[in-house]
């Protein structure tokens, strides 16, 4: 299933330069005309409903996704598709932690419209790592990052391994060279040719940038170089303890990992790893919701997959959203 060519709903700015897009719920089959014009002009009031915050990877900007066109329906939730400056081609030149700031001034936005609405963050592959950085964020003591009620992690794949795994040995560790030499020369805000930057040449991408997603473990200590390196299976527990060990206890975590995600390497046990991260945030006092696990059969973006594992994918999406509501 493709994303929709037109969509209606309506357009946030909820800061300068920044927008999302707020779906028109889709109307269940029982709906009577009545009933669904009543339901598009609620979209306005900032009461009727609770949020479903959507960010996208590499690439990725509004209706791209085609997961987003299938969570018009949830009960009781709006479908929300956030644009960051990362959007698009702009994360080339961004980072994680511009994305978590910038989501905060959604997450507010919605937050000031509704105080008593719910918001959840549901990240699509590099996504996960704007949303995971997010409830980093949102666990320190300034409490400058407003607080979500829950936080889908969906296709989260590690960019690492998968560059690593489409890309020759000789290209990669050559570009990774020149970028490292770029960032400690000063110029890791600087755009690097295309030739360093194999599989994304269309894309401009600082040094910085590159290093972020497909920097190398530090063959010294073990340890990622890449500041957004989240997601990669040889990761330590050590290390997991300082990403998915820092997340706030009271927002409910729902991972969804692809069974079939033609990103991840052939020998990266899903499962396992799935199950390292819920351990770690269990052992925080983290509560991983019951529906997270390995979607068996499901894509990196679902599209073309059969329809049970769409009913899979969405019953667990909306179990979990009405588990946070329940909370």
């Amino acid at each position: 299933m493709d994303a929709p060519a037109t969509a209606s709903g309506v357009l946030h700015r909820y800061a300068p330069g920044l927008i999302a897009f707020e779906h028109t719920p889709a109307a269940p089959a029982t709906t009577t005309p009545a009933e669904t014009a009543e339901t598009e002009g609620n979209s306005n009031s900032g009461s009727s409903a609770n949020y479903l915050l959507f960010v996208g990877g590499l690439g990725d900007g509004l209706f791209t996704v085609p997961i987003a066109s299938r969570l018009l329906a949830l009960p009781q939730w709006r479908l929300v598709e956030v644009l960051t400056s990362s959007s698009y081609a702009g994360w080339g030149v961004g980072s994680v932690q511009r994305d978590a700031e910038e989501l905060a001034q959604c997450v507010k936005y919605f937050r000031d419209r509704d105080g008593a609405a719910k918001v959840v963050l549901m990240g699509h592959s590099t996504g996960s790592q704007d949303t995971l950085q997010y409830l980093m964020n949102s666990n320190t003591p300034d409490n400058s990052t407003p607080k979500l009620d829950g936080a889908i992690l969906q296709s989260p794949v590690s960019d690492r391994e998968a560059i690593i795994t489409s890309t020759p040995k000789t290209a990669y560790l050559t570009s990774m060279n020149f970028a490292s030499a770029w960032v400690k020369n000063g110029q890791g805000s600087e755009v690097i040719p295309r030739d360093m930057r194999p599989g994304f040449e269309s894309t401009p991408i600082s040094a910085e940038r590159w290093c972020s997603l497909a920097a190398p473990l530090d063959t010294a200590t073990g340890n990622p170089q890449g500041m957004e390196d989240f997601f990669s299976s040889d990761l330590s527990d050590e290390t997991l303890k300082a990403t998915f060990g820092r997340l706030p206890g009271e927002t409910r975590v729902l991972v969804l990992y692809g069974g079939a995600d033609e990103f991840v390497p052939a020998y990266v046990d899903k499962a396992k790893l799935v199950e390292r991260w819920t351990k770690v945030c269990g052992e925080a006092g983290v509560t991983v919701d019951e529906a997270a696990g390995v979607v068996e059969g499901a894509t990196h973006t679902l599209k073309d997959v059969p329809e049970p594992v769409w009913a899979d994918f969405v019953g667990r999406v909306n179990g979990f959203l009405g588990r946070v509501l329940a909370a």
